[in-house]
């Protein structure tokens, strides 16, 4: 007998794979941030994971040459820049200034703009179980953001005016996520994920050469072999598989559920970080993560 999965139930299967890769990899970047800079990991990440965008396009569509309808390049590609290059870079730049334990907070209540932005342009149906399940998977995500990070080294690094940058920074990751997602459901409508993943990716990789040749100039410091090729291996799971995964999500159950789940990361980074950065795992982080689940379970399971 064939096992045949409901849509809706591979798309929410899709999401917790995007949850599990991004979780995991994050653990993995914090442990290496001393050896390799912000834009190292952008470039490694998303070089090493095109070819893997490839494969999963040729192996979905059947044929090694495929297209997609021309007009939904541009919010494809789009939300790729907005999302990943814009968004992440500066996410990124935002966590080495104000700290984690700011940072991801505000960027992780994305999913509260991109259901209400998916309400307004997507006709997205507005669901009260949805909604209140929504707030508490971002209470449960700060909770356990807050709890788990120290930024006292942080003030004594950056000076005020670059805290108030990274803070501002983290409140336009919040926006950039947001649009990210429903462009990119947008552009989704008629297209198949993983073709659509690939030019995504391809665009993304493009654009990030010039910036990689001007950040040659001047004195710079290229992380060391070992690290490079860590760097790679989790770039492949971290935004090649990741990515994959998100696109079918998206393309199955919609940004909003979608941007839920892999925002709830945290529940699972949380005990992997005790583990493998020894890292305290409290109280506030068990009751968090008990919320994050619990509001997961009234996103996707409607009663």
């Amino acid at each position: 007998m064939q096992l045949v999965l409901e849509p809706y139930v591979l798309g929410i299967i899709s999401a917790l794979l995007a949850m599990l890769f991004f979780g995991v990899t994050n653990v993995l970047y914090k442990r290496m941030s001393d050896d390799i800079s912000v834009m190292d990991i952008m470039f490694t990440r998303m070089w090493v994971s095109l070819p893997v965008a490839y494969i999963f396009a040729v192996a979905a569509s059947g044929s090694i040459t495929f297209t997609i309808p021309i007009g939904a390049l541009f919010p494809l590609i789009l939300s790729m820049v907005i999302g990943i290059i814009i968004g992440d870079g500066m996410y990124f730049y935002s966590q080495e200034r104000i700290g984690v334990a700011r940072a991801f907070p505000i960027a992780m209540s994305y999913p509260l703009l991109v259901y209400f932005l998916a309400a307004v342009f997507l006709s997205e149906p507005v669901i009260p179980q949805r909604v209140i399940g929504a707030f508490i998977v971002v209470f449960g995500v700060i909770m356990i953001a807050r709890a788990e990070q120290d930024e006292n080294k942080n003030r004594n690094r950056w000076s005020e005016d670059e805290l108030r940058i990274g803070l501002i920074l983290a409140f336009l990751v919040f926006v950039c996520w947001a649009m990210s997602d429903v462009i990119f459901q947008y552009g989704l409508v008629g297209v198949a994920p993983a073709e659509a993943n690939f030019y995504r990716m391809l665009a993304a990789s493009l654009i990030l050469v010039p910036v990689f040749l001007f950040s040659l100039r001047g004195k710079r410091t290229l992380p060391s072999r070992r690290t490079t090729k860590f760097a790679l291996g989790t770039g492949i799971v971290g935004l090649g598989l990741s990515l994959i995964a998100y696109s079918f999500a998206v393309k199955l159950v919609g940004a909003t559920v979608t941007s839920l789940i892999v925002a709830s990361a945290p529940m699972f980074t949380a005990p992997l970080s005790a583990i493998y950065l020894d890292e305290d795992v409290n109280r506030r982080v068990a009751i968090g993560t008990i919320l994050t689940i619990l509001g997961v379970l009234m996103v996707v399971i409607l009663i």
